[in-house]
C-alpha cells in the first residue's frame, strides 16, 4: 500500500529530472590577471553584435539589471567599463582558461597565477558577455552560457535567468558600492 502511494511521486521526480537535463546550460567565465577590478564604477553598452529581436532586448535589459545590482551606474560620459554581448546560434569552438574563482584572485591579486588554456565545444545557442576596460579597450572579464536554445518555448524571463547565471560568475561590486546598504560606501569604512 505504501509503495502505491510512493510510486507516483517517484515517477514525477524522475520525469522532472529528465526534463531538466534537456534544459541544462553550460556557464563559465574568464578574466584578466592584469586588471584592477576595484577601480570600475560606471558602464556603457556597445551594440548587440547580432540583432535577434526580443532575445537581444531581453539580454540587454538583464545585463543592465545585473550591473545595477552590483552598484555600477550606466553612463554615456566617460564610463570605466564597456559592455559588449553577442548571441551565437551555431555550435562554437571557444578557448577559455582554467582560473581561480575571480573573487579569490581579486582578494589576493596573486601574480603567480598562470593562464591555463582550455578548449570548449559550445552547444548551439551561446551568449557571450564581455566587460571591457574603457581606457585600454582590453577585455577584463568574459562570461558565457552555451546551450541556451535547448528550450524552444522559453519565455523572455528564461534569458534573464541565463544572464543571471552568467553574472553569478562575477561576484564583484562597483568601486565605492556597499552591497549591504545598497549604495555608496561612507568614507572611513
Amino acid at each position: 500500500m505504501k509503495l502505491a502511494k510512493f510510486l507516483p511521486f517517484v515517477c514525477v521526480v524522475v520525469w522532472a529530472a529528465g526534463c531538466n537535463t534537456n534544459r541544462r546550460i553550460f556557464v563559465e567565465h574568464d578574466y584578466s590577471y592584469e586588471t584592477n577590478f576595484k577601480a570600475y564604477s560606471t558602464y556603457a553598452f556597445l551594440e548587440c553584435e547580432r540583432d535577434t529581436g526580443n532575445v537581444c532586448t531581453e539580454v540587454y535589459n538583464a545585463i543592465h539589471r545585473q550591473m545595477q545590482a552590483r552598484g555600477y551606474r550606466l553612463s554615456t560620459s566617460k564610463p570605466t567599463l564597456l559592455v559588449n554581448y553577442g548571441i551565437f546560434y551555431d555550435n562554437l569552438r571557444y578557448q577559455g582558461y582554467m582560473q581561480p574563482v575571480i573573487k579569490n584572485w581579486v582578494d589576493t591579486e596573486d601574480d603567480s597565477f598562470k593562464y591555463e588554456p582550455i578548449r570548449y565545444s559550445l552547444d548551439k545557442g551561446t551568449i557571450i558577455i564581455s566587460l571591457i576596460d574603457a581606457d585600454t579597450d582590453q577585455v577584463v572579464w568574459r562570461g558565457y552560457a552555451a546551450g541556451i536554445f535547448k528550450n524552444p518555448n522559453a519565455a523572455n524571463s528564461y534569458y534573464r535567468n541565463v544572464v543571471r547565471s552568467i553574472f553569478d560568475q562575477y561576484p564583484l561590486f562597483a568601486s565605492g558600492y556597499d552591497p549591504r546598504g545598497g549604495g555608496p560606501q561612507e568614507s572611513g569604512r
